[in-house]
């Protein structure tokens, strides 16, 4: 099971809530999901169709070779994309394309500007300890207390109760987070979840030969 749009070629898809955590999935060497899954909801944006598991392709293990010109991450929600960011991918791992240098394009305009502000990140790995896992994590401030935390998206794989912020409490992982808005903002003030992520690149070898 493979789905293209145009030159772009889907390669990992993952559904909230779902109980899987993204970053083990999606690094899980071996891991593959396009000469398996039969399941055409495995690569769907829309997160009311229903899989069982994240969908991985294995080009994500022959990233080297594959020769990846651009990556793009999307959110969706009810099947309606509410953000995204094209990386260039020249040059990359399967996971150093997620960096503010690299982005291209975007529908939060401020994404590419200067970050000095306390608490900075943009990071695929993100800021996990033993009570708080925030993964593909792009924050711009967090000097003050969790009502002061601002940015533009978060995975949030887990959380113990009595730890962490509100705005990532919830009763199942994982929960992606994002800003409605065109620019960084407080997460207590937007709080928007999609239900969907998906990575779709543009690569001169997708497929192994």
């Amino acid at each position: 099971m493979e789905k293209k749009v145009g030159d772009w070629q889907v390669i990992y898809r993952a559904r909230s809530r779902n109980g899987q955590s993204v970053v083990k999935s999606y690094m899980k060497l071996g891991g593959a999901s396009e000469q398996t899954e039969k399941n055409s909801a495995c690569v769907s944006n829309n997160g009311r169709d229903y899989c069982r598991k994240n969908y991985r392709h294995s080009m994500i293990d022959r990233w080297d070779s594959s020769k990846v010109e651009k990556v793009r991450l999307e959110l969706y929600h009810d099947g309606q994309m509410v953000a995204h960011i094209v990386f260039n991918g020249t040059a990359t791992t399967s996971t150093s394309w997620f960096s503010q240098d690299r982005v291209i394009s975007s529908n939060w305009f401020d994404l590419k500007e200067p970050n000095t502000e306390e608490g900075k990140q943009f990071s695929f790995f993100g800021y996990s300890n033993n009570d708080i896992d925030r993964r593909l994590y792009i924050n711009k401030h967090w000097k003050g207390g969790c009502s002061f935390h601002k940015g533009w998206m978060m995975v949030i794989e887990g959380l113990d109760r009595g730890n962490g912020c509100n705005y990532e409490v919830s009763l199942s992982y994982p929960v992606f987070l994002y800003n409605p808005h065109t620019y960084a903002d407080f997460y207590d003030d937007f709080k928007r979840e999609a239900d969907v992520l998906v990575i779709s690149v543009i690569a001169k070898r997708v497929n192994a030969v």
